[in-house]
């Protein structure tokens, strides 16, 4: 398996990522970025969810390549993306930013 990082994909027509590849450009633990994410939705009210059509998370899992397992990853759109990543702090974070 290629463990080539590529950040977006194009997913029903729109553009993608992961959580996994997120914390992998970004530099973060996957469970950080996870956590994040987390913290993001628990707060979300109406207004937010309602801000587009298409939700911005969407729960996913995937096989370990190594172990055989399969665990949780969030797959996000551009918007979700683009949420998650303005919380982040670092020099990626910030060239992201600018």
């Amino acid at each position: 398996m290629n463990e080539e990082t590529q950040l977006v994909v194009m997913t029903n027509g729109q553009a993608t990522t992961t959580s996994r590849e997120v914390a992998k450009v970004f530099g973060r633990e996957h469970r950080d970025v996870l956590k994040a994410i987390d913290n993001l939705t628990k707060d979300f009210d109406e207004g937010v969810r309602n801000f587009s059509q298409t939700p911005m998370f969407t729960e996913e899992t995937y096989v370990h390549s190594q172990n055989h397992q399969e665990y949780r990853q969030v797959r996000m759109n551009k918007d979700g993306f683009t949420l998650l990543a303005m919380g982040f702090t670092g020099s990626k974070a910030t060239q992201f930013k600018l």
